[in-house]
């Protein structure tokens, strides 16, 4: 055995390593979205089909996936290096913002709804300070009523009066 190989974690620990894994999966679900966008009329590029962005973004995804999950697989792992670990906070309060969020768009409005799921699921960070989340708040409910309200037309009020 080489110096170079006496580093390298053995096949197993190289296949449950999360970015192997969360590579293999995207490249799965994006197989997948293939597979049903294949069902739909895909068109051409000039005038797609019901399938073409489906299968657009199956394929996306699917590439994505594989240069994940062979980068992390012949990376590796730096002997020693703890593996990461999900921060329970940074999940409750993402969860948390997606429910104000979900909770807020019909009664509040979007730009409000925008507002506090931002707010909220900065908090999940640590490392962004109050001021720069509530600017970066701003900026995302009011980009996002430009986006959806003006620019696509959809009938999101920016702030709602319902009870």
């Amino acid at each position: 055995m080489s110096d170079e190989d006496a580093g390298t974690p053995p096949l197993r620990r190289r296949l449950a390593a999360p970015g192997v894994i969360g590579g293999a999966l995207s490249l799965l679900v994006g197989l997948w979205v293939m597979g049903e966008a294949g069902s739909y009329a895909l068109g051409t590029a000039r005038r797609m089909g019901p399938g073409y962005f489906p299968m657009l973004l199956g394929a996306l995804m699917a590439i994505l996936g594989t240069v994940l999950a062979a980068t992390a697989f012949w990376r590796g792992e730096p002997p020693g290096e703890a593996e990461d670990r999900a921060d329970p906070r940074a999940l409750i309060a993402v969860l948390a913002g997606l429910g104000a969020f979900a909770y807020l768009l019909p009664r509040a409005g979007l730009i409000p709804a925008v507002a506090a799921l931002v707010m909220i699921a900065a908090q999940g960070s640590g490392q962004l300070r109050p001021l720069a989340a509530l600017a970066l708040a701003g900026a995302l409910a009011v980009l996002s009523w430009a986006i959806f309200g003006l620019g696509l037309g959809l009938q999101l009020p920016a702030f709602a009066a319902r009870p």
